[in-house]
């Protein structure tokens, strides 16, 4: 891992003992989590365009604010996970 890298140390000791299968259940579901935010974030953005008074705008771009600080901190996690586990891992198809 990178020296300039951040990374979640405690997640490096609570996976340690972990076998490889099990990291990567929790990668895989922690990706998912990570493109939930991601849409949820995309959402937010497009309703501070259709806000329609000062009010609406300011609580829409607090929600928004609030999910994107909740999408890079999860980014974090997906990517400490990735670096223990050493491999991205193939994802499970979702029905459309």
């Amino acid at each position: 891992m990178s020296q300039n890298k951040l990374v979640l140390r405690p997640l490096i000791g609570l996976m340690s003992n972990q076998p490889p299968e099990e990291v990567e259940r929790h990668v895989v579901l922690e990706i998912e989590k990570h493109r939930r935010l991601r849409d949820e974030a995309v959402v937010l953005e497009s309703q501070m365009g259709a806000a329609a008074g000062t009010e609406e705008l300011q609580q829409t771009s607090r929600s928004y604010v609030s999910a994107m600080i909740a999408l890079h901190a999860q980014q974090t996690v997906v990517s400490t996970l990735l670096d223990i586990l050493g491999y991205l891992p193939a994802m499970p198809s979702k029905p459309h």
